[in-house]
């Protein structure tokens, strides 16, 4: 029963992580002969997931040294089903039904090992709260304020509400269709000098109902926004009249074969990850190519200043990075 219970507690971590199917059981399909090229599976295995679940931890934490004196740190976070941003999920969280089939494969490319994760879907609308979340600099701590994720969805088609009977948790007024069933690849990544890290590829279709900041946890206003947040492939209707979208496929990081993406003569672009010093200060390293569509319906700022819809249609970045170090 331990053993049991290990297992789905790592897979809805997984799925949970990528923030991140057109129906409620993944489909195993064949892989395309691209793929077949580029990855030799060896070994794997595969998860039958059907439980209902919530993620509850008192606090969450990235520091930049083991005496946890500086970082970042989220406190009574909670990852559960709750669709609203005025139930305590914290004391009473909400369970989400997590069904999903997870196949993980071993396989190898030039030379290098890779991990394969596919199948994994967010098909119930899911939630996450962090309240106080707070800068950890010994005695001059800086609260940043509650945030509230709400109607998070991955790997499955969502039906809007011109289109039928609306998904539970998606605002959208057109059908946002999905594309092939979401995956990352992930390998070990050396870089040069005394950098080490990770090189990863995914895809996925990602839509989130609600992204909410409160700078001042004690104001129940939203003080910052955003509603309608799309991840995809592309996005047909006007760009800023958000009721006209209508979205299809996935939005990929890393860039996966660039001749699809015009990108003549070039190799394959993984988003990478990498820690290094260099005098004396340690860095963060996030290089993200990316490629697809990113669309939110509406951006507001203290409950008043509306901003309208933001659209960036069809964007193939090859080199997008940010450095993160200590002070």
């Amino acid at each position: 029963m331990l053993k049991h219970n290990f297992i789905k507690i790592i897979a809805f971590i997984l799925i949970s992580s990528l923030f991140f199917s057109s129906s409620v059981y993944a489909k195993m399909q064949a892989m395309s002969d691209d793929d077949l090229i580029r990855i030799n599976a060896e070994t794997g295995i595969t998860i039958a997931l059907n439980t209902n679940a919530y993620l509850k931890a008192t606090s969450v934490g990235l520091f930049t040294t083991t005496t946890e004196t500086s970082g970042i740190v989220l406190p009574n976070l909670v990852i559960d089903g709750t669709v609203n941003t005025t139930t305590d999920n914290y004391t009473n969280p909400s369970a989400v039904n997590i069904n999903s089939t997870i196949v993980l494969d071993i396989g190898t490319l030039s030379g290098k090992t890779w991990l394969n994760i596919s199948g994994l879907n967010i098909y119930n609308p899911m939630g996450l709260t962090s309240k106080g979340i707070y800068i950890e600099d010994g005695a001059n701590d800086r609260i940043l304020g509650d945030l509230y994720i709400r109607g998070i969805f991955m790997g499955r088609t969502l039906i809007g509400a011109g289109d039928g009977t609306p998904t539970v948790g998606y605002s959208g007024n057109h059908t946002f269709t999905m594309g092939e069933s979401p995956f990352i690849r992930v390998s070990g990544h050396s870089g040069a000098g005394t950098t080490t890290g990770i090189d990863l590829f995914a895809s996925m279709n990602l839509y989130v109902d609600t992204l909410e900041l409160r700078y001042r946890p004690a104001t129940t206003t939203p003080e910052f926004k955003v509603t309608g947040i799309y991840l995809c492939n592309t996005a047909t209707g006007t760009a800023e009249t958000p009721s006209t979208w209508v979205p299809s496929g996935n939005f990929a990081i890393g860039l996966y074969d660039p001749p699809l993406y015009n990108i003549t003569g070039e190799t394959d672009y993984p988003a990478s990850i990498d820690v290094g010093t260099a005098s004396g200060k340690t860095y963060l390293s996030l290089n993200l190519p990316l490629s697809g569509t990113i669309g939110v319906k509406e951006f507001k700022m203290d409950d008043t200043a509306n901003f309208g819809p933001i659209a960036i249609t069809n964007a193939v970045f090859k080199t997008l990075t940010i450095t993160l170090s200590s002070f």
